[in-house]
């Protein structure tokens, strides 16, 4: 029988590998209608859309109703979603097929993620979100790989069908998972000794980033995550505008998660002898190495190379930054707190593929990769003064403990 966080990234990599993959289908299929870079780039920010504004709401209403429930709804409508253009082959189903499936994934990952912070209790938590970060990187390998094979073999629309079937699949599964009906004791807000609600009711969003480690986080959330998505967004234009397949284009992408596959499989060794905020620097500084190079070398297996090293630092990050997330956010709002780390994600994937997709049509794709590389150096640039000025801060408190009798 497996065990409980071993179901959770079993259930993880199902669902991921149906939602990667459709990001993938979506862009091919809309090239197969014609659209524009803009158009593709739109269609992309679809994705982000509702969890920009829906992502807080549904963390505090897992911290009511636990993770079960919003489990099983996330995989219905991720399987709705995928399904569409199957069923309609047109580009409006391809801007339904987005939202939905941006809606359903966001709801689905908030409960997972919640759930694994807590399956063990603290000393768990480090080695729970590297095996979830592993199975995403599985998921993130055979959602874009299978699909770009899939629709050389029986073309784009079929491949939204076999797609289909993963969330499908894990509808049942949920189901049967009793730990997560054990783990879902919704929070209750705290009271006063007199009996009233204390401040500690969720209801001041941005209590969240009163401490400065709350601060670089999202700011770190907002760099890393626009650098993952945006390279989503950038390899098929790039692959198709240099002529490579789509079964190529999809082993470019998984590349990228093979290589987070590899430094999530060291990373609980890594992360016993590295602090977790150096892990998360080294991330930006070789993302941004890597958007400097990238539209040098447009051949195939500098692109597989080039894709390789920045999963190898992207992988590092995530696992790392939700530890963080769950040391320093109250316990009682997680949820909320992860809701509000999703917020920051999409509103990226919103706005950032269709702000670049216009840039790239004015400018050209290298403008892209260039101007990506000025955000994620300019986000390095004030995490690394933010960690150097709270150094400076340590030396005289700890000079004064020293110096007392």
């Amino acid at each position: 029988m497996l065990s409980p966080i071993r179901s959770l990234v079993g259930l993880s990599i199902l669902t991921h590998a149906a939602f990667g993959g459709s990001r993938v289908a979506v862009s091919l299929a809309a090239l197969e209608l014609q659209a524009s870079p803009f158009a593709i780039g739109l269609l992309l920010s679809f994705y982000g859309l509702l969890p920009m504004f829906l992502s807080v709401p549904a963390g505090r209403w897992i911290d009511r109703v636990g993770m079960q429930l919003p489990m099983v709804a996330g995989c219905a409508l991720l399987a709705f979603g995928v399904g569409v253009p199957f069923l309609i082959w047109d580009i409006g189903a391809l801007y339904l097929a987005s939202v939905t499936v941006g809606l359903g994934f966001m709801t689905f990952h908030l409960a997972v993620q919640k759930a694994a912070g807590l399956v063990g209790g603290v000393a768990a938590r480090t080695s729970n979100f590297s095996l979830l970060a592993l199975g995403f990187s599985i998921s993130g390998f055979l959602g874009p790989t299978l699909t770009g094979l899939a629709i050389d073999a029986v073309g784009h629309r079929w491949s939204f069908a076999l797609l289909a079937l993963a969330p499908l699949c894990a509808i049942p599964a949920l189901r049967l998972v009793s730990f997560v009906r054990e783990l879902d004791k919704p929070a209750r807000p705290a009271r006063s000794a007199a009996g009233e609600l204390s401040d500690a009711s969720p209801t001041r969003l941005w209590d969240l980033l009163a401490t400065p480690e709350l601060k670089r986080l999202y700011v770190s959330v907002t760099v890393l995550s626009s650098a993952w998505d945006v390279h989503q967004f950038l390899v098929p234009l790039y692959g198709a505008g240099i002529g490579l397949s789509a079964s190529s284009i999809g082993l470019v992408l998984g590349a990228f998660s093979v290589a987070t596959f590899i430094v999530r499989l060291l990373l609980p060794f890594i992360s016993r002898r590295v602090a977790d905020w150096h892990l998360i620097l080294g991330a930006m500084a070789s993302s941004t190495l890597v958007y400097v190079v990238y539209p040098q070398f447009p051949v195939l297996p500098a692109m597989l190379a080039l894709s390789f090293v920045l999963g190898l630092g992207l992988g590092t990050a995530q696992p790392m930054m939700m530890v963080v997330l769950h040391r320093e956010s109250p316990p009682e709002r997680i949820g909320e707190a992860a809701g509000l780390r999703l917020t920051l994600i999409n509103g990226t994937q919103t706005f950032l593929p269709t702000a670049f997709g216009a840039f790239g049509s004015a400018f050209g794709l290298a403008a892209i990769f260039w101007g990506m590389a000025a955000m994620i150096g300019g986000g390095g640039a004030y995490v690394a003064h933010g960690l150097r000025r709270e150094v400076r801060l340590r030396r005289p408190a700890a000079a004064s403990r020293a110096g007392r009798p």
